[in-house]
């Protein structure tokens, strides 16, 4: 349907073609049969009369109407009834020509004697009102189609704006890092350098400068392997178990089958985050991150839970706190942008107690 409408060019003339077929069809059941029964000039008139139908509209109509489409509306109005009318009049001049020519004059004679009159005009006029009714009819279409093209086209083109706005603030977003991350990564390499710590120093500072680069070099529209996010997940969690130490115990559930799959880049980074600022930094000891991915038919399942002893009863309430739930929010939104209905995003209480962050989606690989 896409290739049909990509063209107008090309749509107008399948259209043309299709109409004025089946238009010749509906004469030779309807006209020709009627006047001169099934005899090869009835079917030469329906030929005739067919292509006279489709030469005016291609010749004359399609730029008439073309123009016309450019006015404003009482123009356009103006422009339409005097241009059909005219055409009416020619397609009439035409087919009764043609008509003469197929099966005599006979019915013009008979036809000015009706009418008391020879005038050439006058003796078409009774055919009029089909002829017009035909144009009409192939009016309605032209302008109706080209104005819900029109509307289509501004539809796609606001529809392409928004996922362009959508687009900005999804890398807004995602490339947003945490203010406090940094701030306290650096104010923890300052401390190991006042306490002359240089080679741990210097472990932190590589490891920083590993995550930061994966994270403003991946783009946060296309997709990575697990693979890969899992080892910049490490990086960043190797560099806050520095931090905290043995407050904080890091465990991974990874299946292997798992490694291949595609997700977005740093999917999971909202939730670690969420779960060391509002879990682990405020335990004394026992903090512990679990990162789960298991393989559920056609869906990549992803789970990062703590341990933390605030989580509320009710976890869905993060997502409206303006203060505390901006990365779950942002995490949640991802997911929606990039897969629709077949993303999944879900808060709930660990047990014995923490929160878990889980996603679903769909299990894709480079095969």
């Amino acid at each position: 349907m896409n290739w049909f409408f990509a063209d107008k060019g090309r749509m107008f003339w399948i259209l043309q073609i299709a109409g004025w077929f089946g238009f010749f069809v509906l004469h030779i059941l309807s006209v020709s049969s009627f006047v001169a029964g099934r005899s090869p000039d009835a079917l030469l008139y329906s030929v005739a009369s067919s292509l006279i139908g489709f030469m005016t509209t291609s010749i004359l109509a399609r730029p008439i109407y073309w123009f016309a489409r450019r006015q404003g509306p009482a123009v356009l109005l103006l422009i339409v009834m005097t241009s059909t009318l005219l055409m009416a009049v020619a397609m009439s001049a035409m087919k009764a020509q043609t008509f003469g020519y197929l099966f005599g004059n006979a019915w013009m004679d008979l036809r000015g004697a009706s009418l008391g009159t020879r005038n050439f005009l006058v003796l078409i006029s009774p055919d009029l009102p089909v002829n017009i009714f035909l144009l009409g009819s192939w009016a309605g279409f032209y302008f109706g189609i080209n104005y819900y093209l029109k509307l289509r086209n501004e539809t796609d083109r606001a529809l392409h704006s928004a996922r362009l706005a959508d687009q900005a603030q999804l890398k807004m977003l995602r490339y947003q890092l945490n203010p406090h991350f940094l701030f306290n990564t650096l104010n923890a390499i300052s401390t190991l350098v006042m306490e002359q710590d240089g080679k741990q120093a210097n472990a932190m500072l590589t490891q920083l400068s590993a995550f930061l680069r994966y994270s403003l070099d991946s783009d946060p529209l296309q997709k990575t392997t697990l693979a890969d996010e899992i080892r910049a997940l490490q990086l960043y969690l190797a560099i806050e178990k520095t931090r905290f130490d043995d407050r904080l115990s890091v465990k991974f559930d990874i299946d292997d089958n798992t490694m291949d799959a595609y997700v977005p880049s740093l999917i999971l980074q909202p939730a670690i985050e969420n779960a060391i600022k509002y879990a682990i930094a405020l335990m004394e000891s026992g903090g512990e991150i679990r990162i789960e991915a298991k393989r559920e038919r056609d869906t990549l399942a992803l789970r990062v839970c703590d341990n933390g002893p605030n989580a509320p009863d009710d976890p869905r309430a993060l997502l409206s706190d303006v203060k505390n739930g901006v990365g779950l929010v942002n995490m949640r939104d991802r997911l929606l942008f990039m897969y629709q209905e077949r993303g999944q995003f879900q808060l709930s209480k660990a047990d014995p107690q923490g929160l878990c962050v889980s996603l679903r989606l769909p299990f894709e690989t480079r095969g």
